[in-house]
């Protein structure tokens, strides 16, 4: 996960990452900051659903 409005030098892009685990998934969120809590609302519950989907195999 990446907030597009990261400003912090030398942060690592989550995309390519994900791009090389044999499961990964990225999630962007554009207006997100460094820690993305000014965007919590945006990402938290579907990456808690994103979470549940992938721990259990169910559609969430």
């Amino acid at each position: 996960m990446d907030g597009g409005q990261d400003v912090i030098p030398g942060v690592t892009n989550g995309e390519p990452l994900a791009r090389l685990a044999p499961h990964g998934t990225h999630l962007s969120v554009p207006h997100g900051d460094h820690l993305l809590g000014n965007a919590r609302g945006d990402w938290l519950f579907p990456l808690a659903d994103h979470i549940a989907r992938t721990l259990t195999g169910a559609a969430v």
